[in-house]
């Protein structure tokens, strides 16, 4: 868990996550719950990073991000619709605030602890043009074993 450089710490947690997404409303009503698997591996300056979320009486839908090192510690995520910089803080907290350019007026602040090697929770919250629409908090552990899927 000692990571000094956000390569540092995404080298230490990458592998198979399973866990829990909790969307609540500003006021704290419950939205949804359900199932979630993360993916992630670092080849060379690329990050790779797959979650599937696993709704009860739906099919899995996947979510596959992309992003790239410009340097040690500035993750930038620059694809067709999705685009933001994770930047870590203290070793064990990673911000990350993101836009889906696909969705104008959609964005969203993430705060991920590295609560050890094997868990981590993760909160955000969604705007919707500059209103506070969503909180969500994600908690996971790493599945030991599981490798991740390749792909590009």
């Amino acid at each position: 868990m000692n990571a000094t450089t956000l390569r540092q710490r995404l080298s230490s947690v990458t592998g198979v996550w399973e866990g829990a997404y909790t969307h609540r409303t500003p006021g704290g009503v419950l939205l949804e719950t359900y199932a979630s698997r993360q993916e992630t591996r670092l080849e060379g300056d690329r990050w790779y990073e797959r979650i599937v979320h696993r709704r009860e009486g739906a099919g899995p839908r996947a979510l596959d991000f992309r992003a790239r090192f410009d340097g040690d510690d500035d993750l930038v995520f620059d694809s067709a619709d999705f685009e933001g910089r994770a930047r870590l803080v203290d070793g064990r907290f990673l911000l990350f605030p993101y836009r889906w350019t696909a969705e104008p007026g959609l964005e969203m602040v993430e705060l991920i602890t590295f609560t050890g090697d094997d868990h981590k929770s993760r909160v955000w919250k969604t705007f919707r043009d500059g209103r506070l629409e969503q909180i969500t908090v994600v908690e996971e552990h790493r599945v030991h074993g599981a490798v991740p899927e390749v792909w590009h």
